[in-house]
């Protein structure tokens, strides 16, 4: 009997869960309208609660009693593989507001967001979720019943703060409300809560400009009536431009961009990694943004492995360049590693270019000398060493790549301009191999004339003149550090130099012009080709951002 009792309980409680199931089942639908797309390019079919009409299944229409949608859940919930992803929520509204939950199981949220009216336009709403979260599904809720709100997708995405626009669709995470959007101007401003994230840390902004944008400007402001205004040199900048915090004197609100725009994001800079920067900016960086008191550490935005070093004083420079400058460059001391004293009284540089190979030969040199570096040049290998443009090896240093650029704001606005843009393209040479071949090839070009006296003008410089990849270098840069309009003012002043240097060099001078009256201006445009065809800027156009007042005319 009791056997028999067993078995019919067993049966009651198999027919009773059938039964949830079959009502389950029952009260849930099959949601056709899209399925849930998750990298890369996977799509799992959706389920919602209840049966609605598959012509009306991707509307919400809240009404009074009904705030909520259906709840959508996945046909198998996922897991976020990696950081830097998102729950994605496309949609059309004209609701006030509407609140979207991302649940990680029935009943259990994982996040939220608040999804504001579209305009009319289709925007996708970017939530930020960790690693590691379990999405099991969604739904929404709104308290007003005037609107509606049309779903056209859901899924996972990479995660952008900031917005980002595609044609028909604007990509946002509500951090920076898109004011105005047009194919030639784009109005944004930053929400407070992001402002106040961005008090803490570095921050960084990033503006993505369209293919093929021909420049623009760009007008940041602050809520207090500050206001900064840059012009955008299409041909010196990439696809880019970036302003970090120090860039400008105030943490922005309000962004005016004038031209093709693509996006924008904010950033974070990590530790003591370099700030991307143009050189314009560094030129007018806040310097009470500074992260050390003797000096900033910027990379090239356009050119990343370019470091560029800005600091306090001609002192503070010398300190963690001088040494270097005589072992590497300077006439009567190339090769020999001096101490400071030695070198006193005796000028190093403005400003200072090194590569790779000449830094790891430096500090491999001074690993074996008894009196070992300052700390200012302990400092530089480090930072050089962090960065990869040197690699620490059992017995010294080995290249690494990239370069190291200097400039000091014991210099004038005006030198500090032309010593910028000058570095600028040694950190050209030493990172673009096919400007360099270029480079060498021109200068094969010259007649024995022309480079007798390039090299005669170097010297002049206190140039160590037996090292040919140094004078090539400085022929390339001496060149383009102006635009082609200044290149017969350089080439007047440089011969009257050498006239006036001595006899020798005023014949020079003389078998030059004879030779070729146009010799310098036919070298800047080989030059200018040349680095141009390897995808640099323009002769003389380093300088991609360029400050400039506001309400002026572009």
């Amino acid at each position: 009997m009791k056997a028999g009792r067993r078995a019919a309980a067993l049966v009651v409680g198999l027919l009773i869960v059938a039964g949830i199931v079959a009502l389950l089942v029952g009260r849930s639908s099959r949601f056709q309208a899209f399925a849930f797309e998750t990298p890369p390019g996977a799509s799992i079919a959706i389920w919602q609660s209840g049966h609605v009409p598959r012509a009306r299944e991707a509307s919400f229409r809240p009404a009074p009693g009904r705030p909520s949608s259906p709840e959508y859940h996945l046909a198998s919930p996922v897991t976020v593989a990696s950081s830097g992803e998102a729950f994605a929520f496309t949609y059309t509204s004209d609701l006030p507001s509407c609140t979207l939950t991302v649940y990680s199981d029935r009943a259990r949220e994982l996040t939220h967001a608040t999804l504001p009216p579209t305009a009319g336009n289709p925007v996708r709403y970017l939530v930020p979720v960790a690693s590691g979260s379990r999405v099991w599904g969604y739904r929404l809720r709104s308290e007003s019943d005037a609107g509606t709100l049309a779903m056209r997708a859901a899924g996972i995405l990479a995660f952008v703060h900031g917005f980002s626009m595609d044609p028909g669709l604007l990509t946002v995470d509500g951090s920076v409300e898109v004011l105005s959007a047009s194919a030639s101007a784009v109005s944004a401003r930053i929400t407070e809560a992001t402002r106040g994230q961005m008090q803490e840390g570095v921050w960084l902004m990033r503006l993505a400009l369209a293919d093929g944008a021909a420049g623009g400007r760009v007008q940041l402001s602050s809520p207090d009536g500050g206001s900064v205004v840059f012009e955008i040199n299409a041909a010196s900048t990439p696809g880019w431009v970036d302003f970090a915090r120090g860039s400008i004197p105030f943490i922005p609100r309000d962004i005016s961009f004038t031209g093709a725009l693509r996006g924008l994001q904010i950033l974070r800079v990590d530790g003591d990694a370099p700030l991307p920067a143009d050189p314009g900016q560094i030129l007018d960086w806040d310097r009470s943004s500074w992260r050390k008191s003797d000096y900033e550490l910027f990379c090239w935005s356009r050119y990343p492995r370019v470091l560029i070093m800005d600091t306090a004083s001609y002192e503070v420079q010398d300190a963690m360049f001088k040494r270097l400058a005589f072992f590497v460059e300077k006439a009567g001391h190339a090769g020999k590693l001096q101490s400071m004293a030695a070198l006193a009284g005796l000028h190093g540089y403005n400003a200072h270019d090194y590569r790779p190979e000449d830094l790891a030969r430096f500090f491999a040199a001074a690993s074996h000398d008894p009196s070992g570096l300052s700390p200012e040049e302990n400092a530089l290998q480090g930072i050089l060493v962090d960065n990869g443009v040197i690699r620490k090896t059992s017995d010294g240093f080995a290249p690494g790549d990239g370069a190291i650029l200097s400039i000091s704001r014991s210099s004038s606005p005006l030198l500090r301009s032309l010593l910028l843009t000058h570095e600028c393209f040694h950190g050209l040479f030493f990172t673009m191999p096919a400007f360099r071949d270029a480079t060498e090839k021109q200068w094969s070009a010259l007649t024995p004339a022309e480079q007798a006296v390039w090299v005669d003008y170097l010297g002049t410089h206190g140039y160590d003149t037996t090292d040919h990849y140094l004078v090539v270098n400085e022929f390339q840069s001496y060149l383009l550090q102006q635009s082609r309009s200044g290149v017969w003012g350089f080439q007047d002043v440089t011969l009257e130099r050498m006239r006036a240097a001595s006899p020798r060099e005023a014949g020079l001078a003389r078998r030059m012009l004879a030779a070729r009256r146009t010799s310098f201006i036919d070298s800047f445009d080989a030059l200018d080709a040349a680095l141009q065809s390897a995808g640099g800027p323009p002769g003389g156009e380093a300088i991609g951002l360029r400050r400039v007042e506001p309400g002026s005319s572009p």
